[in-house]
């Protein structure tokens, strides 16, 4: 059979026009995916081939896989107001980097769509992400601070420590606080300050422990710490990352002002010198926070430290604190597997800086007035959003809630009631507490927002 020259232009002209087409959709493919904006058809084809199961309450085993694979889109909502949310590379937060496998990779055959680098839906859906999200607090959420300086975001700071039956339990001061309290890991950047690495494990408090015969201090755990076999993992951790306060203001209201780096002397105290306690343990397969000893804390105080009881609730508007219970958050949640093995991230925020865009302002020429008005600007509707939060939680609020017009009420001035406490090792201790709690001398009180200088 012979071809024309007619024929052979023909031919030539329906390939050329049939690669053009391949090509524009291969381009078009690329720009929608790049940044893991898909089409709603893409979400639809990438859902079909998305198993989904829930994750059980004892299903302790978290891992680096779970930032791409559980969902974590309450959170994602929740803390929005009260900060943003960063896209980072695995590795700049301490993780393994994550892969993606391209659907040229999964396959044996050699296609003309692989050899083009076009992929289906589904495999694009996938694309965006080796990379994960974290949380920066607002500069609003700040109180610890160095005197002459404005204050700075320091987590298990703002708040008090509690005696639960599930240990020392952080009581935080503001809503955006008590669930990054008790979930997640945190990571200290250089540049960007703490940020908060999401996890799926509720826990009295994600900290490190270290005390000498006078102090107590606590450090957030950093990610990739699990518990593994029953124990958690050694971190190691910098030394400035430790609150440090006596331990006779141990279990005070917002401990933060309490905070205290040197000694009387006037040198420097160091952590390293201290001796480490154990933290979080694993008791009945449930998270147990031992920190300092309970009966020692009681002791210094001269009174009884009441136990507090935990009821979990799977709503943030249903957390409440009530005489001796705390009804705290423990939402559920949704583990995702691909069905064919390929990486994938099953949700991001509505709203992040896209990776390597969030300290653009502090590089550029415009550095100053231009990122002070911005600041400004999102200080004011996070404290506009953080209004409405409160009078939506006070709807449900029988008086021992959040109020931040008010002030934080406690729930530890019980009197002239006999309480069975908890000291953290099985031993039940009994004493009179009348609901007044024994201070230190009020020149240790002038160390509160800021360290002591050398002399």
């Amino acid at each position: 059979m012979s071809f024309t020259k007619m024929d052979t232009k023909i031919i030539l002209r329906t390939l050329g026009m049939v690669l053009i087409m391949l090509a524009s959709f291969m381009f078009y493919s690329c720009t929608k995916t790049a940044d893991g904006n898909l089409s709603k058809d893409q979400f639809e084809e990438g859902d079909k081939n998305l198993e989904a199961t829930a994750v059980e309450d004892k299903d302790l085993a978290e891992s680096d896989e779970d930032l791409t694979t559980v969902n974590y889109m309450e959170f994602y909502e929740q803390l929005a107001p009260h900060g943003e949310w960063i896209q980072v590379k695995p590795e700049d937060i301490g993780m393994k980097p994550q892969t993606v496998q391209s659907d040229f990779n999964n396959k044996s055959g050699i296609t003309l769509a692989g050899l083009l680098g076009i992929q289906d839906a589904y495999a694009s859906s996938y694309e965006s992400n080796g990379l994960v999200y974290v949380w920066k607090p607002s500069p609003t959420l700040a109180v610890m601070s160095v005197e002459g300086s404005d204050p700075v975001y320091v987590p298990y700071s703002n708040g008090k420590w509690v005696n639960t039956k599930s240990g020392w339990y952080f009581k935080a001061n503001t809503p955006p606080e008590e669930t990054t309290s008790h979930y997640g890991r945190w990571v200290k950047n250089p540049e960007a300050g703490w940020l908060w690495v999401p996890g799926r494990v509720w826990a009295p408090a994600w900290v490190d422990w270290k005390q000498n015969d006078q102090y107590v201090s606590w450090a957030p755990l950093p990610p990739s710490v699990y518990m593994v076999n029953g124990s958690m993992s050694s971190p190691v951790i910098d030394n400035n990352n430790y609150i440090i306060v006596e331990k006779k203001y141990f279990v005070e209201p917002e401990v933060y002002k309490y905070n205290n780096n040197y000694y009387q002397s006037g040198e420097r105290i160091v952590v390293n010198d201290f001796a480490s306690l154990v933290g979080l343990v694993l008791v009945d397969n449930l998270l147990v926070n031992r920190g300092p000893d309970l009966g020692l804390i009681q002791a210094i105080y001269g009174r009884n430290i009441e136990l507090i009881s935990i009821q979990p609730v799977r709503t943030y508007t249903e957390v409440r604190y009530t005489g001796n219970e705390y009804y705290v958050y423990k939402p559920g949640f949704k583990r995702y597997k691909s069905k064919d093995n390929k990486k994938f991230n099953v949700n991001q925020p509505k709203s992040y800086k896209k990776y390597g865009e969030w300290n653009e302002n502090r590089s550029n020429g415009n550095t100053n007035k231009d990122y002070e008005k911005q600041l400004k600007n999102e200080q004011k509707e996070i404290k506009k959003n953080e209004k409405e939060f409160q009078k939506e939680i006070k709807k449900s609020d029988d008086g021992n809630m959040y109020d931040k017009n008010k002030g934080k009420k406690e729930d530890d001035n019980v009197k002239g009631n006999d309480k069975k406490g908890n000291d953290n090792n099985g031993n039940d201790k009994k004493g009179n507490d009348n609901g007044n709690k024994q201070k230190g001398s009020d020149g240790n009180k002038d160390k509160n927002n800021g360290n002591k200088k050398n002399k």
